[in-house]
């Protein structure tokens, strides 16, 4: 599952030269697309899925529709943020090949999750599946509050949006940088820093830039 066409036709073109006993069934640029295409017998028993698809879709979600098809699901691909990965895993997913890794990794890590075991392709993901900030869980209204201040937005308009309080609003804001310490064991200093660790890390998203690095 990827939405980047020349890598999909590489990675076909690989199976079908080196690997004949592993079949391409389909290719697709989401989720959605692909269950519609493919409703019949000819599933899939390893389904590779990037952690980032042009829809937008949420990760998690997408690992639990694919294993409600019967298929083992693969990670594959370029993105590092141990939150992202962290959430696909606790789905089930069946570990992490990285898109920088040789093509015979990914050839062994299909191989080895037809199987029901976990692969990993290289040291950076292993880094990466076991990074201890990927661990950390924020509730739904800490990283709504974190999106709205690393978008800018004054306090007390976060509030006014959210319904709640300026004080509760701070309230999440010590939660989330207690639930750092907590399971990273990493001290988060001000909010500028709290913010840049939850987009660094994958917890939350507002586009392509990271936000800058600032004080309290």
């Amino acid at each position: 599952m990827d939405d980047h066409p020349i890598l999909l036709e590489g990675i076909a073109a690989h199976f079908a030269r080196h690997t004949p006993d592993i079949r391409l069934v389909a290719t697709a640029e989401n989720v959605g697309l692909l269950l519609d295409a493919h409703t019949g017998d000819d599933t899939a028993s390893v389904v590779l899925l990037d952690l980032r698809l042009r829809d937008g879709s949420d990760v998690a979600a997408n690992v639990r529709q694919l294993r409600a098809t019967g298929a083992r699901v693969l990670l594959f691909t370029g993105e590092q943020r141990p939150a992202l990965v962290r959430r696909a895993l606790d789905e089930g997913a069946l570990g992490l090949v990285l898109k920088e890794d040789p093509q015979d990794r990914l050839v062994e890590a299909i191989r080895t999750a037809d199987t029901g075991e976990v692969y990993v392709s290289s040291r950076l993901a292993h880094s990466i599946v076991t990074d201890p900030r990927g661990r950390v869980r924020l509730s739904a209204r800490q990283l709504q509050v974190l999106e709205l201040i690393a978008r800018g937005l004054p306090y007390e308009d976060i509030a006014r949006m959210l319904h709640i309080t300026e004080g509760t609003l701070h309230t999440h804001r010590k939660r989330a940088v207690e639930a750092y310490a907590k399971v990273a064991d990493e001290q988060v200093g001000g909010t500028g820093e709290l913010v840049y660790r939850a987009v660094a890390d994958g917890h939350i998203d507002i586009g392509p830039d990271l936000p800058e690095r600032t004080g309290p």
